[in-house]
C-alpha cells in the first residue's frame, strides 16, 4: 500500500513553494510559482491575493498527475501579519469567494498616523499583545482602511491575516488564523488568550469579522475545512480532502528545522539576520518579536539584525573590491589560521539596527583600528560583528528567560521553565555558505554550528501538521533533527577555534558600546 501524501504549500513574500510529501518523510514533487508586488512612496506594499491563488494552481499543477492523486490533505503556512479583506457572494446553491481589495503586506507601513492615534487610545498595547506595535500591525492597517476606504470595510465579510488563510478559505475552509499568526497582529490578548476585541472596535472592525482562532495545531483543531469541487478541478487534487491550517511562516519555518520544543534554536543569515529560539511564555514585551506557540505555553522569540549579508556584501566590495565573495573569504580564512582575531570591534548595523537595540539612527562604526590594521581584518571585522550583535541577542533572550524563571520561582511547574542554552546552533541562509563566518559563529557562540540539510522547512512543518491532524503515523523530521540528537542530512559540523576565549572578553566590550554610542547617532542624525 502507497503511503499518503499532502500538499503543502508555503506562501511566501516573492511565491509559492509547493512540496508532495509522503507520510515517510520524503518529498516526491515540488515546484514554485512568483507572483508580484506593488510598492508606494507612503510605504504602502500589497499583493493581489488572486495572484496567490494562481501561483498555487500553477505549481501544483507542475507536479506529476500520479502522485496528486495520492493527496489525503492539503495543508499550507505562509506569510503573517497581512490584512486580507474578503466577501461571500453568490446565490443559488453556488458561493463565490474572492478578495474585495489588494492585501496590505505585513511590512505596509502606511498606517502611521492610525498606529499613534490606537498607541494613545491603549497605552497598555504592548503588554496586552506581547509585542512592541509599530505602523506595520494589522489593527493600525484596518483603522487606514476605515479612514479612507470605509466601503471596503464594510463590504468585507471576514478579515484573514495571513496568505494561507486566504488561499485555504478560498478552496473551502471557514475563516481561521492560527495563533503564531494571530500573535503579531497586534490584535491577540495573550493575556485573556483571545482576540483583543476593544482594539478590533477601536480600528474600525468587528469582532464578527475576525477568523477563528486555532489555538492547538497540529490537532483535528486545526482541519479548516474541505476542499471543493470547483477548487479541487482547479488544483488537480482529490476533492472532499481536509484543509489544515498550518503554522505561520517563522513559526512553521523554525518547526520544520529545528523542531518546536524548547530549547530548539537556529540562526539565520541572509540580507538580514536573526537568532531564534524557544522558550517557555514571558509575561513582559521584550525589544524582540515574540511569536506565540499553538498551546500558549511556548513562544518563539526572534532576535533580528538589520544588516547582515548586505554588511559583509558592503565590506566586500569597500575593503576587497574585484575579489568574488569566494575568494575574500579564503583570505579572511587564511588571516584566522594564521593570526588570532584582532582586537578590532565593528558594529555593522549600517541604517539602524534592531539587536542588540533598537535604533533608527545607529550607523556602522569600528573600534580599535590600528597602524597594522588592513583591508581583511575590517572585513573580518564586519562579519564578527554581525556575529556577536546575533550572540547579543541570545544572551539577552537567556536573560529574560532568567528573570522570568525568577518570578515563577514559587511555581514547581517543570513546563513552565526555561530551557538550557542550545547545545549546538543550525545555520541557514546564504551565509551558510562561508566556512569562515560559520568559524567566527562557533566561537562567539561557543557551540558547533551546524549546516547542510536540503529541502524547504515551511513545507516540512506543514506536511507534519497534516499528518498529526490527520492522526496518521508518520516520520516526517525537521531538517534538523537536533532534539533527538542527531543532525538529518546535515552536511558541516562547525567547531568552537581557538579564538573562542578571546571572543568571550570582547563580548561585553563590543555591547557597551552602543549605549556610549547612541548620543553620537542622535546628534549625527539631527545634523
Amino acid at each position: 500500500m502507497s503511503a499518503a501524501v499532502f500538499a503543502a504549500l508555503d506562501f511566501g513574500t516573492s511565491g509559492v513553494k509547493v512540496a508532495l510529501i509522503d507520510t515517510d518523510g520524503v518529498t516526491l514533487a515540488g515546484a514554485q510559482a512568483p507572483y508580484p508586488t506593488v510598492s508606494g512612496r507612503a510605504g504602502e506594499r500589497e499583493q493581489d491575493p488572486s495572484d496567490w491563488w494562481a501561483a498555487g494552481v500553477a505549481a501544483l499543477r507542475e507536479c506529476p498527475a500520479a502522485v496528486r492523486d495520492r493527496v489525503v490533505a492539503v495543508a499550507a503556512t505562509g506569510q503573517m501579519q497581512d490584512l486580507i479583506c474578503v466577501a461571500d457572494s453568490g446565490g443559488a446553491g453556488e458561493v463565490r469567494r474572492s478578495p474585495v481589495r489588494a492585501a496590505l503586506l505585513y511590512s505596509d507601513t502606511r498606517a502611521g498616523a492610525q498606529h499613534t492615534r490606537l498607541s494613545n487610545a491603549f497605552p497598555d498595547w504592548a503588554r496586552r499583545t506581547g509585542n512592541h506595535q509599530d505602523s506595520s500591525n494589522v489593527g493600525a492597517k484596518i483603522a487606514w482602511l476605515a479612514d479612507t476606504e470605509p466601503a471596503t470595510l464594510a463590504s468585507s465579510t471576514s478579515l484573514l491575516f495571513s496568505a494561507a488563510g486566504y488561499v485555504l478559505w478560498r478552496a473551502g475552509a471557514e475563516p481561521a488564523c492560527d495563533l503564531a499568526t494571530a500573535s503579531v497582529t497586534g490584535l491577540l490578548d495573550v493575556g485573556r488568550r483571545e482576540w483583543f476585541h476593544a482594539m478590533v472596535t477601536a480600528s474600525g472592525a468587528t469582532p464578527a469579522q475576525l477568523p477563528r482562532l486555532v489555538q492547538h495545531a497540529a490537532s483535528a483543531e486545526s482541519i479548516v475545512g474541505t476542499l471543493t469541487d470547483a477548487a479541487a478541478h482547479e488544483w488537480g487534487l482529490p476533492a472532499g480532502i481536509p484543509l489544515v491550517l498550518a503554522l505561520g511562516d517563522a513559526a512553521a519555518t523554525t518547526d520544520g528545522l529545528v523542531g518546536s520544543e524548547p530549547g530548539d534554536a537556529y540562526l539565520y543569515l541572509g540580507s538580514t539576520g536573526w537568532f531564534a529560539q524557544i522558550g517557555a511564555t514571558a509575561a513582559d514585551p521584550s525589544p524582540r518579536h515574540s511569536i506565540v506557540l499553538p498551546g500558549w505555553q511556548r513562544r518563539l522569540q526572534i532576535g533580528a539584525v538589520l544588516s547582515a549579508g548586505t554588511a559583509s556584501a558592503w565590506a566586500l566590495a569597500t575593503f576587497l573590491p574585484g575579489l568574488s565573495f569566494a575568494e575574500a573569504d579564503a583570505l579572511a580564512g587564511a588571516r584566522l589560521d594564521s593570526a588570532p582575531p584582532a582586537r578590532l570591534l565593528c558594529l555593522p548595523g549600517l541604517n539602524g539596527e534592531r539587536t542588540p537595540v533598537r535604533d533608527n539612527q545607529a550607523r556602522g562604526a569600528f573600534i580599535g583600528i590600528t597602524d597594522q590594521t588592513d583591508a581583511v581584518d575590517l572585513y573580518l571585522a564586519v562579519l564578527t560583528g554581525v556575529a556577536m550583535n546575533l550572540r547579543h541577542a541570545a544572551d539577552d533572550m537567556r536573560a529574560d528567560d532568567m528573570r522570568a524563571d525568577d518570578m515563577r520561582a514559587d511555581d514547581t511547574r517543570a513546563d513552565d521553565r526555561q530551557p538550557p542554552p542550545p547545545r549546538r546552533l543550525a545555520l541557514v541562509g546564504g551565509a551558510a555558505e562561508s566556512p569562515t563566518w560559520r568559524r567566527i559563529l562557533a566561537s562567539v557562540f561557543d557551540v558547533p554550528v551546524i549546516t547542510g540539510p536540503h529541502g524547504d522547512p515551511g513545507t516540512v512543518s506543514a506536511a507534519r501538521h497534516a499528518a498529526d491532524a490527520l492522526g496518521l503515523a508518520h516520520s516526517i523530521r525537521s531538517l534538523f533533527d537536533i532534539a533527538a540528537g542527531d543532525e538529518t542530512g546535515a552536511g558541516f559540523v562547525t567547531e568552537p577555534g581557538p579564538g573562542t576565549p578571546l571572543y568571550r572578553e570582547l563580548l561585553p566590550v563590543h555591547r557597551a558600546l552602543y549605549d556610549a554610542l547612541a548620543g553620537s547617532f542622535q546628534s549625527l542624525a539631527q545634523i
